[in-house]
């Protein structure tokens, strides 16, 4: 008999975006021959509706925590469970943990709960009742069998900021996949031919910093005479700010905003240098990409950026210091063969601790230990 897993997120926007394409890979990976993944979103999103998954799919119909409709969704919630009798539910994002809580109280036999951490707090774009949420994780915890981060670092952040046991939360890192041998080269790296290829992947948000990425750029380009071109993956609601800022430093000839492609690997592949400067992060799946293209990695300390990158396989530098990021594009830049060097050092670090092979092996270890404690 299959262990029947329930994932309840507040929805999947894009297979691109760290949690979720990090989900939808657990839920392709895991072997069917023990486990009957599920998918419950709390509101459905163009893309779910374009896209065929690879488990049963239930949508809620949520829209907030003070709608009238919301008993009605934490009744649905609670017939699905009733229904499918699941061995585990696991939540991911602060909506789904207090929805998944709320449907879960009244259902015998209840599945075991799990709630999943993956970055450094909320941010402040976040609705303003989630500053309710904070004070009440504490007492919603204890409902919660186990919690998952990602890194250490995420794991003593929540620890300390939820007040909970550290033997009560899972370290289980991002998994990810090597690029392929051949990917269809991208036409800008045939018609633009530079020294340098520096980038960043990352949504064009407050957080990411992509405004501390230009202006190590225009540090780089005073002080050295190599040329270079970069480029940016992502889209968002700076675009427009940060293409004046890139006008304003004088970059607009050498810096490419790509918006979001489709196959990342494809332009990492001809990069030389990848780029992380955010101000908060949980444990970087944009990082853990330019490893796996073997790139030496720029990435400012915070959070799991530190358990990624050292001196080994990039330069670490402080939050929000456009100089010293321009200073390490430099020191980069002016030496290859340590370039080379770091990069390979990211390239094995990845296949010997993220493949997802491994990644998967852990999540079934876990979910069958947490079976097993109950039967």
């Amino acid at each position: 008999m299959s262990i029947k897993i329930a994932y309840l997120i507040d929805s999947i926007s894009s297979d691109k975006a760290g949690t979720e394409k990090q989900l939808l890979e657990i839920i392709r990976r895991l072997n069917r021959d023990t486990f009957d993944p599920s998918l419950i979103c709390l509101t459905s999103s163009p893309w779910l509706e374009q896209h065929e998954l690879s488990c049963r799919h239930y949508e809620l119909g949520y829209n907030g925590f003070i709608k009238t409709k919301f008993p009605g969704v934490v009744a649905r919630l609670s017939r699905i469970l009733r229904d499918e009798r699941y061995n585990i539910m696991q939540t991911f994002f602060e909506d789904s943990i207090f929805v998944g809580f709320l449907g879960s109280l009244f259902i015998s036999p209840r599945p075991t709960l799990l709630s999943s951490r993956r970055d450094m707090g909320l941010g402040k774009d976040d609705l303003w009742y989630h500053s309710f949420f904070k004070a009440l994780l504490p007492l919603v915890n204890r409902g919660f069998e186990g919690i998952v981060a990602n890194g250490s670092i995420v794991k003593e952040f929540v620890a300390k900021r939820e007040k909970i046991d550290p033997k009560k939360i899972k370290v289980i890192n991002n998994g990810i996949s090597l690029p392929p041998e051949y990917i269809e080269t991208p036409e800008i790296f045939n018609t633009i031919k530079t020294d340098i290829w520096i980038g960043i992947t990352a949504n064009l948000k407050p957080v990411k910093r992509i405004d501390l990425f230009l202006k190590g750029l225009a540090v780089f380009k005073e002080r050295s005479s190599i040329d270079f071109h970069a480029l940016i993956l992502g889209e968002g609601t700076e675009d427009k700010t940060l293409r004046k800022m890139a006008q304003d430093f004088g970059l607009t000839q050498i810096v490419h905003f790509m918006g979001s492609v489709n196959n990342v690997y494809a332009y990492l592949k001809h990069l030389d240098i990848g780029v992380l400067c955010s101000d908060r992060e949980g444990f970087s799946n944009a990082i853990m990409e330019y490893m796996a293209c073997g790139l030496p990695v720029v990435a400012t300390s915070v959070g799991g950026n530190i358990e990624l990158v050292d001196e080994s396989n990039g330069i670490v530098i402080p939050a929000g210091d456009g100089e010293v990021l321009g200073n390490a594009l430099a020191i980069l830049a002016d030496h290859p063969e340590l370039r080379k060097t770091k990069g390979m050092i990211s390239l094995g670090l990845i296949k010997e601790r993220y493949a997802w092979d491994r990644i998967i092996a852990e999540w079934e270890s876990y979910y069958l230990s947490l079976v097993s404690e109950i039967t």
